[in-house]
């Protein structure tokens, strides 16, 4: 009986993920259950690693329709799956995708309600295929790693245009997957939310708007060039983790900043405030009129550690 409360709980604590006074208190009131009723634990059930996106059609009150709740799901898992693999296989880009690459970061519906699915992102038995010397930290799967990844690069909210920009210093892979979220839906008047709960009991959320989802699409049929590495001892200076932003002080006494992805995060938040040695990719967009960005950049080494996804293939304008 107590596992069925649990799956009940966890079911109903994952389907209150709006901002709104009703998700609020919802979310207070199985909070305050979990507590009363310690022994049963709640509490360490919905610490568990677990994704959860929900669609609204704000022309049809709210309401979508089943066909596009499944389409989305499948470019969830596209996206996830993308985002592991080269994660996995230390790759800049990951173009094509195998059945196998699928399977080692499937998400399982573990729930759903009106417009919103909740996938279950637990480690699987590795795959009979899968690399031993390739697998995901213990305890942690390939799809939260990929889970995590995606809703990191997509806004908090329709203010957060930081995000956004943070978005083209990313590497190929990364605006490849976002492209698989929001490129030729089948209804593009939809509001996207996703929210990733993590093992460690970190928890990430996301919104994108129909009106900044259109944005994005413009804006990622872009191009990159005049790339090189640059090396330079300098000081670290600050970091935004949820949006995935580094600033960096040059011995000159410039300030610059960019990218980092998830897998340099740790090391740039241990030399913070300190003198290092990083090496930075350093890059000019340039859209399809033409027009072209100021200088930006991605860290991709921190004192002698590489970022799993290196600097090479482009996404160019094959989005």
């Amino acid at each position: 009986m107590s596992n069925d409360l649990r799956d009940t709980y966890v079911r109903a604590l994952r389907t209150t993920e709006g901002g709104d006074p009703l998700s609020r208190l919802a979310r207070a009131g199985l909070q305050a259950s979990a507590e009363k009723f310690s022994g049963l634990g709640l509490l360490e059930s919905a610490a568990g690693p677990g994704l959860n996106f929900r669609l609204a059609n704000p022309d049809s009150g709210g309401l979508i329709a089943a066909s596009e709740v499944g389409d989305f799901l499948q470019r969830v898992q596209k996206a996830v799956a993308r985002l592991a693999k080269a994660r996995r296989a230390r790759l800049a880009d990951v173009v094509k995708l195998l059945p196998l690459d699928f399977e080692v970061a499937r998400l399982d519906v573990a729930a759903s309600t009106a417009g919103s699915i909740i996938v279950d992102l637990q480690p699987h038995v590795p795959a009979a295929d899968e690399d031993r010397d390739r697998l995901a930290p213990a305890g942690v799967s390939w799809a939260e790693i990929g889970a995590v990844e995606l809703v990191r690069a997509l806004p908090e909210g329709p203010e957060d245009e930081e995000s956004l920009d943070s978005l083209f210093s990313a590497s190929p892979v990364v605006r490849r997957a976002v492209s698989d979220l929001i490129f030729k839906l089948p209804n593009p008047h939809l509001d996207i939310s996703l929210a990733v709960q993590r093992g460690t009991g970190e928890r990430i959320v996301s919104s994108l708007s129909a009106v900044q989802a259109e944005s994005l699409r413009d804006r990622l049929q872009i191009i990159r060039e005049e790339r090189e590495i640059i090396r330079m001892q300098g000081r670290l200076d600050g970091l935004r983790t949820r949006r995935q932003i580094f600033y960096f002080e040059t011995p000159a006494g410039a300030e610059i900043h960019g990218f980092v992805d998830e897998s340099l995060v740790g090391v740039v938040k241990e030399h913070l405030d300190q003198e290092v040695e990083v090496a930075l990719e350093s890059f000019v967009l340039r859209n399809a009129a033409g027009k072209r960005s100021q200088r930006r950049y991605r860290l991709i080494e921190v004192a002698g550690q590489l970022s799993q996804l290196p600097p090479d293939s482009e996404l160019d304008e094959d989005t």
